[in-house]
């Protein structure tokens, strides 16, 4: 009897001090400061701001392509002057990808809060259509922002672009393309340009002739310049930004990441290296020696600034308007020094 008791306490002493080490529920920080509601942190991503407006979808050309659509974002005050405009392309390999997703979503919001008229664009992917249908797309982007310039009051000599990987492949060839290379497509708005007054770009395929183990052997740039009407050789020339460097292209301002597994360093040097040679007066590289093909957003507080400040410096504060012009397409890839 004696043990059965013992044990009996033993139990409740055990218990009680169980009790004890377990800690009270804490009180919310709505109940500990009355008149005060808890905000929880879901996401990185912040709301629409206010003062912003942005439409979904629209269509910059008839049809029946999905692709044919484009995000757009802009003050919802009109403003007394004509606003610089930027288009974002986004990247993944020719292949994939989304205007909606990532920076080519937040990105035309944080640079609509800075006063700028943004559109997000999709375009045909390269299984859908080898190139040029995607530089045809972005193109028609282009050019019915400027046919929309006054309904959504955009200054049309002052639109620039950014886009990474992919992105900044076809960026790039809005800003060097102009309609004498016969790349406009069959889309609408043919009494626009579609050439940039600026351009911004990270992870930059340049030169598809002096890629890298070929252009053969990498199976998105190969499925990209896979026609059966033009051949591979002569396709990967006139995908190629690096065939209309030109003394009058515009600013350009260029991200790197020598480590870039994807896009091999020698694609940025080349195309910067040509740009100079061929008298363009304002390239900026920024190149980071131990940076991978995520170099714009692993290097993001110093790149994020440096777009927004080359962005202020040649679109919303340019003394003077720059005319785009474009490049002449020839037939070999031009040297780089």
């Amino acid at each position: 009897m004696r043990y059965f008791v013992s044990r009996i306490l033993m139990g409740l002493f055990l218990l009680g001090l169980v009790t004890c080490l377990i800690p009270e529920p804490q009180k919310s920080s709505a109940q500990n400061q009355k008149g005060k509601k808890e905000v929880p942190i879901l996401s990185n991503i912040a709301p629409l701001p206010k003062d912003l407006k942005i439409v979904e979808d629209i269509e910059y050309r008839p049809g029946d392509r999905r692709a044919w659509k484009l995000n757009l974002v802009m003050p919802r005050e009109r403003g007394e002057k004509p606003r610089p405009a930027i288009i974002f392309v986004h990247g993944g390999g020719w292949s994939s990808g989304d205007k909606g997703r990532g920076i080519f979503k937040s990105g035309p919001v944080e640079y609509a809060s800075l006063g700028y008229v943004c559109i997000s664009v999709n375009y045909r992917l390269s299984d859908e259509d080898p190139f040029p249908a995607c530089l045809q797309d972005v193109k028609c982007a282009v050019r019915w922002l400027r046919a929309h310039a006054e309904k959504y009051n955009v200054d049309p000599d002052r639109i620039g672009g950014f886009g990474n990987s992919a992105g900044a492949h076809l960026v790039s060839l809005l800003g060097l393309v102009n309609k004498n290379q016969n790349l406009e497509g069959d889309g609408p708005w043919q009494d626009q340009s579609s050439l940039l007054n600026a351009v911004c770009v990270s992870a930059i395929p340049s030169d598809f002739v002096n890629w890298p183990g070929g252009a053969r052997n990498k199976r998105t740039l190969f499925q990209l310049l896979n026609s059966s009407e033009t051949s591979l050789e002569e396709l990967a020339i006139q995908a190629s930004p690096i065939t209309y460097v030109n003394k009058q292209a515009p600013p350009f301002l260029v991200f790197q990441g020598a480590g870039d597994r994807l896009v091999d360093v020698s694609q940025a040097d080349s195309f910067v290296a040509a740009l100079k040679t061929a008298g363009a007066v304002d390239i900026t590289y920024q190149r980071y020696p131990k940076a991978n093909h995520d170099v714009f957003t692993s290097h993001r507080r110093e790149t994020y600034p440096e777009m927004e400040a080359f962005f202020d410096r040649v679109l919303m504060n340019s003394p003077a308007k720059i005319k785009p012009t474009g490049g002449a397409y020839r037939k070999t890839i031009p040297a780089a020094s």
